[in-house]
C-alpha cells in the first residue's frame, strides 16, 4: 500500500511539475507540498498541493494569452476536460482546469491573476481517490522519532519530489530505500 501511494504521489507531482515549467522555469512557492494523504472515500485517498510563483514575478502579457497558452501546452500533453474561465467587471483573474486521470491528477487549477505590484499564478491540484487507508499511509510516511527534516519553503519544478521521511528523519526521495 505505501509503495502504490508513492508511485501515485510521483506521477502526481510530475504531471504538475510539467505544467509549472510551461508557465515559469524558476522557484515556486509552496503552500502545501502534496505529500499528505487525505481521507476522500471509505478507505480511500488523496493528495493536494499548491505552488505560487515567486513574489515579484511579472506577466508578460495578458492574463487570458497566458491561460491560451496553458491550456494548449495541456491539450497538446495529454490533458483532458480543460476548461478556461475569465471574470469580467473589476476582476481579471483567468483561471484554467483540466484533468489527467492517467497520472492521478483528478482536478489541476492554474489560476492566473494580474496585480497592482506584481502578478501571480497559483497552480492547486488534487490527485485521484485512491485505494488505501489515509491514516496508514500517513503513519508510514513518517517512521522513527525525534525531528525530521522541513520541506522546502520553494523548489523548482525539476528538484526530486519527496515522499515522507526515512527513519532518520531524512527527506524520502524516488531512490530511498523502504
Amino acid at each position: 500500500m505505501f509503495e502504490q501511494a508513492r508511485v501515485v504521489n510521483f506521477a502526481y507531482k510530475e504531471a504538475v511539475a510539467g505544467v509549472q515549467l510551461e508557465i515559469l522555469d524558476a522557484d515556486w512557492r509552496i503552500w502545501d507540498y502534496g505529500d499528505a494523504p487525505k481521507k476522500c472515500a471509505d478507505d480511500a485517498f488523496k493528495y493536494t498541493m499548491t505552488r505560487t510563483t515567486p513574489e515579484g514575478w511579472r506577466l508578460e502579457g495578458m492574463p487570458m494569452e497566458l491561460a491560451g497558452e496553458v491550456a494548449q501546452w495541456l491539450d497538446e500533453n495529454g490533458w483532458s476536460d480543460i476548461k478556461t474561465r475569465g471574470y469580467s467587471g473589476e476582476i481579471a483573474d483567468v483561471v484554467v482546469e483540466a484533468k489527467y486521470p492517467e497520472k492521478h491528477v483528478d482536478l489541476l487549477v492554474v489560476d492566473i491573476s494580474p496585480g497592482e505590484l506584481f502578478d501571480s499564478v497559483t497552480i492547486s491540484a488534487t490527485s485521484t481517490c485512491e485505494p488505501g487507508d489515509a491514516h496508514t499511509i500517513s503513519t508510514m510516511r513518517r517512521p522513527g522519532e525525534g525531528e525530521r527534516e522541513k520541506l522546502p519553503a520553494s523548489e523548482h519544478p525539476t528538484a526530486p519530489p519527496s515522499f515522507g521521511h526515512t527513519e532518520d528523519g531524512k527527506r524520502r526521495f524516488w531512490n530511498d530505500s523502504e
